[in-house]
């Protein structure tokens, strides 16, 4: 028999457990109220910011593994997918508040050192290349006199947050910290999704619109597609958007550990290809000469015919592997069309192959030097040569015939676009990522002409062997196998995944090219290219392995010579646009465009934060001519330039001392680039006619 007391018992810890469960439902009826408040609020902010989440999330439906737990003191949790478990602690707010103090204490920092460029050499005589010299200098001396800056300032060039969660820390930070340049990454949409009923987004992004600074959202992307947008908005925005930047990783993830890893590793690919002032008038020297020669342009607005089409083409380049694939080359000359990156033409030439298209992209007149030194008459003139606009004038007169690219992001080519404009015609397509190899020309000629099959042999992009650098069949190697001439190595030594082995070395300018080869790839992928890697050196992202050995030429009942005048005749067409490029050159906008961009620069400045802001303030006014179709030939002139510097000045200020010694250093930096900018004027007028 039961007795009393045990009823009472029963009876007292049910009531218990009602009541708790009833206290459960208010909070969680509570939560609900509050959430669903938070949700409309903070879409509304999305709305007014970023109207393309407003309208994705309104209606979004998270996953099956979509799961909010609420703590007894009122906050809320989330189970991590990856884990199982709840993502933060019993008290969120108290876990994330250390978390932030810790990443302020001692913050991960991505930084770039440029005082190497203080030992540039400058055979050539480049502005630009005296700037960063002297620039450099400083940036050295800064190195060797005051102590690296570890502490986090309350104004901050870039801030990247990998992983918003339930957005707990979102607040705090931006309460504490004025930054320019913002990405927040969240690869996992329901996180954020979750965030939304949590965090007060409406604060923040209203925080950071009042400190005029630039967001970036990747929510749901790949690291790829992260990495892509950022890099183009630096290319876009300008490179301090990246230059310093504080690394935060909110919430226990190897995937994140991973992106942070990745990101602070291949920063140096934000800071290369530029391009540059000298160089930039170089270009328009050239293409004026070039224009009044025959300038055949390449003109691909119609299809390419389809047989031609699927004509096989052979890419070949100079990279060690080369050797082994010569004798097959030789073999089925005749059935593909061969066209050769530079520097390989001389291997191939000595083994009987006459390239039928010589591929150049190095501008200045080294190139006639070399080819006329290195390529005979006889070789040269059974080929014909592909090249932009920007190569030295007198090299096309090695070759009997010579078509023209244009190339990207150069002052000289939005002349011509701009002539093309004013005269009525349609804007001719410039070669995509045809930069900075002499291999990504050839590729990107390969792919705007049309050509559909496309096989690369010697396109190692890198070398197993370090003494085995380049073919040993070309002017690099003596007869005897010994190096005739040392190849130019730039930045640090890389590893990259191999075609067929393991891992390749290379260095970040030949990482940089087979990169850019990735990304023309994945741009020509829906127009049905492809291409095949028989190359012994790096994989290239889009492009399928594929030894020589297991490559079977498709029957065609084309002659390749058929191909050939085919490129050259309904694929280029003459053009002559020298006397309408001339009154374009806008001397006198540019001369006042440079006065105004000098005295931002000048405007006075005592601590780190303002002289950021005035570097920023200028950066501005430099990008206000992007969107400019009359004047955005000026903005090229000078936007590598800017880059160049902005990193470097960026980087000086952040990187040593605290706000107030690092001024001196600084100022002396500057005083170098507003000087360049104030003799700009004058040495645009004096070289624009002048080929090197």
């Amino acid at each position: 028999m039961t007795s009393n007391n045990s009823v009472e018992e029963q009876l007292e810890s049910l009531s218990a457990k009602l009541e708790e469960t009833a206290q459960q439902q208010r909070r969680e009826q509570e939560f609900a109220d509050k959430a669903n408040l938070k949700f409309e609020e903070n879409l509304l902010a999305f709305k007014k910011y970023f109207p393309e989440i407003f309208e994705k999330y309104l209606h979004y439906v998270p996953s099956d593994k979509f799961q909010f737990v609420l703590n007894d003191n009122g906050t809320v949790n989330i189970i991590d997918y990856d884990t199982g478990v709840p993502m933060y602690s019993d008290d969120p707010i108290k876990q994330v508040r250390e978390q932030i103090e810790q990443n302020l204490e001692k913050p991960t920092l991505g930084k770039t050192d440029h005082s190497s460029v203080a030992n540039l050499e400058n055979e050539i005589g480049f502005a630009h290349v005296d700037l960063m010299k002297n620039m450099g200098k400083v940036f050295a001396d800064v190195k060797e006199q005051l102590d690296e800056n570890e502490r986090l300032d309350e104004t901050l060039p870039s801030f990247m947050l990998f992983g918003i969660g339930l957005g707990y820390h979102l607040t705090e930070i931006f309460e504490n910290r004025k930054v320019s340049f913002i990405s927040i990454l969240e690869p996992n949409e329901d996180y954020f999704f979750a965030s939304l009923f949590v965090a007060d987004w409406q604060s923040v992004l209203e925080k950071i619109d009042e400190n005029g600074s630039f967001l970036y959202l990747g929510i749901g992307k790949t690291e790829e597609e992260i990495f892509r947008d950022i890099y183009e908005r630096s290319r876009n925005i300008g490179i301090a958007s990246v230059s310093y930047t504080w690394f935060y990783q909110h919430y226990p993830s190897s995937k994140m550990a991973n992106w942070v890893e990745e990101f602070k590793t291949n920063f140096h690919q934000f800071f290369t290809g530029f391009g540059f002032f000298d160089d930039a008038i170089m270009g328009i020297a050239h293409t004026l000469g070039n224009l009044e020669n025959n300038f055949n342009l390449m003109d691909n607005r119609q299809p390419m015919d389809k047989s031609v089409a699927n004509f096989p083409v052979f890419i070949v380049a100079n990279g060690p592997s080369l050797d082994k694939e010569i004798e097959f080359i030789k073999s089925v000359q005749d059935q593909v069309v061969v066209v050769s990156c530079n520097s390989a033409s001389t291997a191939l030439v000595k083994h009987g192959i006459i390239p039928d298209f010589h591929v150049a992209l190095e501008r200045t007149e080294m190139t006639y030097d070399f080819l006329r030194d290195f390529l005979s008459e006889e070789a040269r003139s059974k080929m014909n040569l592909l090249i932009t606009n920007v190569m030295h004038p007198t090299v096309q007169s090695l070759f009997p015939w010579t078509g023209f690219g244009l190339k990207g992001n150069e002052s000289s080519t939005q002349l011509i676009h701009l002539a093309e404009f004013l005269d009525g015609k349609s804007i001719t397509e410039v070669l995509s990522y045809c930069n900075p190899l002499v291999g990504n020309t050839a590729l990107s000629y390969a792919c705007h002409l049309g050509f559909k099959n496309i096989y690369l042999f010697g396109v190692d992009n890198g070398y197993v062997d370090e003494e085995h650098h380049h073919s040993k069949s070309s002017f690099y190697y003596k007869s005897t196998g010994e190096v005739a001439h040392k190849p130019l190595k730039i930045g640090k030594q890389i590893s990259l995944p191999g075609n067929f082995s393991p891992s390749v070395l290379t260095d970040e300018f030949m990482c940089v090219g087979n990169i850019q080869m990735g990304k023309l790839l994945a741009s020509f992928k829906h127009k049905g290219v492809q291409v095949f890697n028989c190359s012994n050196g790096a994989k290239i992202e889009g492009a399928l392995p594929l030894p020589s050995d297991l490559l079977v030429l498709n029957a065609t009942k084309l002659a390749k010579q058929h191909v050939v005048e085919y490129v050259k005749n309904e694929r280029f067409v003459a053009s002559d646009y020298s006397a309408k490029v001339e009154p374009l050159l806008h001397f006198d906008e540019f001369a006042q465009f440079c006065e105004t961009f000098a005295n931002i620069l000048r405007e006075p400045a005592s601590v780190r934060s303002e002289a950021l802001e005035n570097m920023l303030k200028s950066i501005r006014y430099l990008y206000s001519f992007k969107n400019s179709v009359n004047y955005l030939n000026l903005f090229l002139l000078l936007e590598g330039e800017a880059l160049y510097t902005t990193s470097l000045l960026v980087s000086l200020l952040y990187n040593f001392g605290d706000e107030k010694e690092i001024m001196p250093f600084y100022n002396k930096a500057l005083e170098y680039w507003i000087e360049f900018i104030e003799n700009a004027p004058d040495f645009y007028r004096d070289n624009v006619r002048v080929c090197k």
